[in-house]
């Protein structure tokens, strides 16, 4: 009853299909992570990212180097960093490109507890820092997406 729970919420807060659980035979479960698939898309997940985006300005040189809504979003991070932090098993990272100016954060966790902050509708974490960056001069196209990953390979070196 909890799986359905959390993959209900999960469909309501995407904008992908109706989630199923992914299972082996006789139903069993293939793997110690929660999993689910995309309709009968094939596609198989077992984590979610909610990314939060903007567009930062260029600085005076033409480039990120030197601008200042790329320094008050990184400052914006570094604020919500423990608080992000503390959300289970997440996992945090921020993507800047210096030829699109995006300031991207991802909030990766496993499907389970992902389904739990979403029952919460993020709150008060994302509302928050969204609104404070979008008070930052300077940025634009303020976005927030969820996307669906599974780790297929994973290489040590």
């Amino acid at each position: 009853m909890k799986l359905q729970s959390i993959l209900l919420a999960l469909t309501a807060v995407t904008s992908t299909q109706a989630f199923a659980p992914l299972g082996g035979a006789n139903g069993k479960s293939v793997s110690t992570s929660l999993r689910a698939e995309i309709g009968e898309s094939g596609v198989a997940f077992e984590n979610v990212a909610r990314e939060w985006r903007c567009k930062y300005s260029p600085g005076p040189s033409g480039g990120p180097g030197d601008s200042q809504s790329l320094k008050e979003c990184q400052s914006l991070l570094s604020e919500y960093l423990p608080k992000l932090k503390s959300l289970p098993k997440a996992s945090i990272t921020r993507q800047v490109c210096g030829g699109c100016l995006d300031f991207k954060v991802s909030i990766t966790q496993p499907l389970e507890e992902h389904g739990a902050w979403a029952e919460k509708n993020y709150e008060p974490l994302e509302s928050e820092f969204m609104e404070k960056l979008k008070k930052i001069e300077g940025t634009s196209l303020h976005e927030v997406q969820e996307s669906e990953s599974i780790e297929i390979y994973f290489a040590l070196y």
